[in-house]
């Protein structure tokens, strides 16, 4: 809650930033900064970071001859900068004496350093829950990766040791009135743990979300230095929990019997709360949806204690986010709290398809032999439908692993976002990459039936809900098959199914067509307004021509001004008339026109927007995007398997890419540009406008980001609107400036893609424009 003494410190950092800002030298320093665009850095850049000098002073002056000596090494930087008189002794004081609300605001607006750790992971996302899952208790307490103390604020009595970022919990400590030391990890962070005692510890708070070290053993560890009834708070990534790689450690955890909760966190991740006493029953919460506005990579602790207290209400009964189960029904190869909160009923699909798991190399293949590609599936049933025949040969210049299938099979590829499908009913025998799912139908069940039950929203649902990883690299968990439910039918009941999804295809894609002709047709309208207006004005030099010449007695003089109020000469006149003539003849002629936005190709996603960025920079503005230049998307050397030793990759190929015509999205692009110039872009006094970059993928698509820092959209306008016909503004040569709004989404859809605008009028990047496009394939 914002206090008058929050706001008051607000004030107080706010004046000392002022003031620092506008010394000589550090105006020097921001000067040679963006001369050198940020590749050159000052020895004394220190000086720009206002915030932790001033963190720096005000825990010296706090803390007084009980000086931390670790807390002072690691601000001595900021601390040499600190320049004294700026504040006057009665404002230091008042951060002094309110050093708690000092610390909130400064670790909540400032990026003090940060330790790296190949270990431990920092609990940003979740920190704030520990002392309602501690349930307050007091003792020792271990945090091996602190987040600048928040995990123990709101904790009464603790003798707290915390090893990575150590400094930031002792500031955060001493404004808690909390013990703290430090834990200093050996080069070998998981022998460091041997240093402790047996039962040493209340409590441990540990984050392994991204890391790659081995958790079984830690946790082994831990478990030995809690104390019998102590906590033990350990988060592990929603691929810790599904993999089969890691099943071992799961099957530990449930035959340990320590586990009390199980919660899923907003990013996906797994936050287990283990208790060391043996249980009978489980907590299963499924806090994904908890998320605070401000911030969606961390937990809203306030809706989290709402949810625990309306947990047993009726109106939670249909969709309930918490719930305890008897021990017995935990599965070591599901700790995702949503399969028990919300089961599916019906046939496992392990019961219905047989899923190929043996793989071969692809010098084992064949180069006649037919491979299918994540290109050649949707998620649109109508249009998965594949013929063998149709399918390009394999490419054996390079290792690949695919599965040998005969068909009729269904193909899958999986993201977090969605899943797409691919089917042939060919009894032929092709090649299926081995990041995508080949499915063969058993004995009684239609390829057509199995496909289109694969995208059915239920089944949708479940199968996203049993994705890890991100990108290229998200994949099913284990088990998966036997997780998922279907409704099993009759042969009869099939062909009806078949048939409904065709029937719903074919009704998306007439409502899709009428939206296209009425957008059309829309736009017609205002190019043929545009159009006559042209002509209007066409119409009305020729008029004053007229006029000119009756008062010259029909002579007209090359030379003459059209008027006494006008420096137009006739010459000019017949000029505009001239050129605008074919104009007006060029529009005509493309009024109607279906651009040719050429064939579908493998696009870098970097190297188009650093070459877009080359040509189409302007001084109003600057594109900045978010890599960095040692980044790159390809394979800097020639990659090789492991296994086999062969070649899988050649030095300077790209990992990701997106499948689209080159043309089109260099068309978007430009119109989305020209958007955030003419309408972001409008206070001339600005000099800080920025159009801002990004790509990622999700596994099926590739996802590029185009945001603007310029003025927002009206609060009161629907985003889809921007997306529809005749959202555009001045025309160009064939009638419109670039393509509108509903132009871009057409070109998007066209290929496969989608296009959304984001209203996000309270941050600094007012608007973003997400493209959508299909991955190009790597097989």
């Amino acid at each position: 809650m914002r206090t008058q003494q929050y706001s008051q410190v607000e004030a107080i950092v706010a004046k000392y930033e002022t003031l620092a800002s506008n010394t000589n030298r550090v105006k020097a320093i921001e000067k040679e900064c963006k001369e050198n665009s940020g590749f050159c850095i000052p020895d004394d850049i220190d000086r720009l970071q206002f915030g932790e000098q001033l963190i720096a002073r005000i825990y010296e002056l706090r803390a007084g001859k009980d000086v931390n000596s670790d807390v002072k090494k690691n601000y001595s930087r900021a601390s040499s900068y600190y320049i004294k008189g700026l504040l006057n002794e009665e404002e230091e004081h008042y951060l002094i004496n309110h050093f708690d609300e000092f610390v909130d605001f400064a670790f909540e607006h400032f990026n003090t350093s940060l330790e790296f750790s190949w270990t431990y992971d920092i609990p940003s996302e979740w920190s704030c829950l520990v002392p309602y899952l501690l349930e307050n208790k007091s003792g020792k307490i271990f945090i091996p990766h602190s987040d600048k103390g928040r995990e123990f604020v709101g904790l009464n009595n603790c003798d707290l040791t915390v090893g990575y970022g150590f400094a930031d919990a002792a500031i955060r400590a001493l404004a808690c009135g909390l013990s703290v030391q430090s834990h200093k990890f050996r080069d070998s962070e998981e022998s460091s743990l041997a240093d402790f005692e047996d039962e040493q510890f209340n409590a441990v708070i540990a984050d392994f979300s991204n890391s790659k070290s081995d958790i079984q053993t830690h946790f082994g560890d831990f478990l030995r230095i809690v104390k019998d009834g102590g906590d033990l708070l350990l988060c592990i990534s929603k691929e810790a929990a599904l993999s089969k790689e890691t099943s071992s450690l799961r099957s530990q955890i449930v035959a340990s019997k320590t586990l009390q909760e199980v919660i899923q966190l907003p990013s996906g991740n797994i936050l287990l709360h283990c208790v060391k006493k043996d249980h009978d029953s489980v907590v299963m919460c499924d806090a994904s949806g908890l998320s605070k506005r401000s911030n969606e990579r961390v937990v809203d602790v306030d809706a989290f204690q709402k949810e625990v207290k309306m947990a047993d209400l009726p109106e939670r009964e249909d969709c309930p986010i918490i719930r305890r189960y008897s021990y017995d029904k935990v599965n070591e190869n599901m700790f995702l709290p949503v399969y028990y909160l919300r089961p599916s009923t019906g046939t496992p699909l392990s019961l219905v398809v047989k899923v190929a798991e043996d793989f071969i190399l692809s010098d084992e293949c064949n180069p006649s032999e037919k491979v299918v590609t994540v290109n050649h599936l949707s998620n649109v049933f109508t249009k998965g439908a594949f013929k063998v025949v149709d399918l390009a040969c394999v490419n054996l210049d390079r290792m690949r692993r695919y599965y040998r299938v005969e068909g009729p099979a269904v193909i899958m590829a999986v993201s977090e976002q969605n899943i797409a499908i691919g089917y042939t009913a060919d009894r032929s025998s092709f090649l299926v990459p081995r990041n995508l799912y080949a499915l063969k139908p058993l004995e009684g069940i239609d390829v057509k039936y199995l496909a289109s039950i694969l995208i059915s929203n239920s089944v949708r649902e479940q199968l996203i809900r049993l994705v890890f990883g991100k990108g290229i690299f998200a994949k099913l968990a284990s088990h998966w098959s036997e997780y998922t439910m279907m409704e099993l039918h009759t042969e009869h009941e099939q062909q009806k199914i078949v048939q409904n999804a065709i029937l719903k295809d074919y009704a998306a894609q007439e409502h899709f067509m009428a939206l296209q002709e009425k957008g059309f047709k829309h736009a017609i309208r205002l190019r043929k307004h545009a159009l006559s207006q042209n002509i209007s004005a066409f119409d009305s030099l020729f008029r004053t021509l007229e006029h000119c010449m009756s008062e010259h007695k029909g002579v007209l003089k090359a030379s003459e001004q059209l008027s006494p109020v006008s420096p137009m000469t006739v010459a000019d006149a017949m000029g505009i008339l001239h050129s605008n003539l074919e104009v007006i003849s060029e529009r005509v002629n493309h009024l109607t026109d279906d651009q040719d936005w050429g064939a579908c190709e493998a696009i870098e996603p970097q190297q188009f927007i650093e070459d877009y960025e080359k040509h189409h920079t302007g001084t109003e503005f600057r594109f900045d995007h978010m890599w960095d230049f040692f980044e790159t998307n390809y394979f800097e050397k020639d990659f090789f398997d492991k296994e086999s030793g062969k070649l899988v990759f050649r030095e300077g190929e790209s990992m990701n890419t997106a499948w689209f015509p080159r043309k089109a999205l260099q068309q978007v692009f430009d119109n989305i540009v020209s958007n955030a110039r003419e309408h972001g872009f409008t206070d001339k006094n600005r000099q800080d406008y920025v159009i801002q970059t990004s790509w990622t993928t999700d596994g099926l698509n590739m996802l590029i980001k185009i945001a603007n820092n310029g003025a927002a959209l009206p609060s009161d306008l629907n985003t889809d609107l921007v997306l529809e016909y005749g959202y555009t503004t001045a025309l160009n040569q064939h009638g419109h400036s670039g393509i509108g709004g509903g132009e871009m989404a057409e070109i998007m859809h066209k290929f496969g893609g989608d296009i959304r605008v984001i209203s996000t009028p309270d941050k600094k990047f007012t608007v973003t424009y997400v493209l959508t496009m299909p991955l190009a394939s790597i097989y």
